[in-house]
């Protein structure tokens, strides 16, 4: 893991580079999205970021986060809620997810014996495995012991993909 200063010279470095100004503002917006230890969409972060800073619009935030995407410093995630969820490439080691249809929460997990068998999958046909991302979708504990029902805008968001 880098420590922050690091990460924020090479962020304004490649923004630069890509000719995209660096502000104050997008200054801000990397702190914050990079101190947030969650899955975030682009309106939370505007909402965390507008406590800091009221001036930031949503379109720099959507910018910045995209910027941020394109650069290798963020994963962009689609669960079953619809919106793009964005986390930290950075601070995080690999993990899989297992989201909540019913209430969206997300438990991040590392199974090691699940990975190791995703490689001999890959070794034993032939394929060079470089990265994968695993996602599973059901209830989590606390929706299924509430009798909570998963509604038919999730099915549907995570069929229409």
């Amino acid at each position: 893991m880098t420590d922050l200063a690091q990460i924020m010279q090479q962020v304004r470095d490649e923004a630069r580079r890509r000719g995209v100004r660096w502000t104050n503002q997008r200054q801000i917006i990397v702190e914050i999205f990079i101190a947030s230890n969650d899955h975030v969409t682009a309106e939370e972060l505007h909402h965390r970021v507008r406590s800091i800073d009221a001036s930031v619009s949503a379109a720099t935030v959507y910018r910045t986060i995209n910027l941020l995407v394109e650069i290798g410093v963020a994963h962009k995630r689609h669960f079953s809620s619809g919106s793009a969820s964005f986390e930290s490439a950075l601070t995080k080691n690999h993990h899989d997810h297992l989201v909540c249809m019913s209430c969206g929460v997300i438990t991040e997990f590392v199974h090691e014996p699940l990975e190791i068998q995703q490689n001999e999958v890959a070794q034993a046909h032939g394929f060079q495995l470089l990265h994968h991302r695993m996602e599973l979708y059901g209830m989590c504990r606390t929706c299924t012991a509430r009798g909570a029902t998963v509604p038919a805008s999730a099915w549907h968001a995570l069929t229409d993909r």
